[in-house]
């Protein structure tokens, strides 16, 4: 019972590990397109 337990807590952790990595990943590649498209619209003006 106590195995079984600690699989599930092992499961919750890698899943909200999975998403917090996914998220941050997700913000960072945001700011990098962001600031790509301001270089390119501050060389064409």
């Amino acid at each position: 019972m106590k195995n079984l337990l600690l699989l599930v807590l092992a499961v919750i952790i890698v899943v909200i590990l999975w998403h917090t990595i996914w998220f941050l990943a997700g913000i960072a590649v945001f700011i990098i397109v962001v600031y790509f498209v301001y270089l390119l619209l501050k060389g064409a003006l």
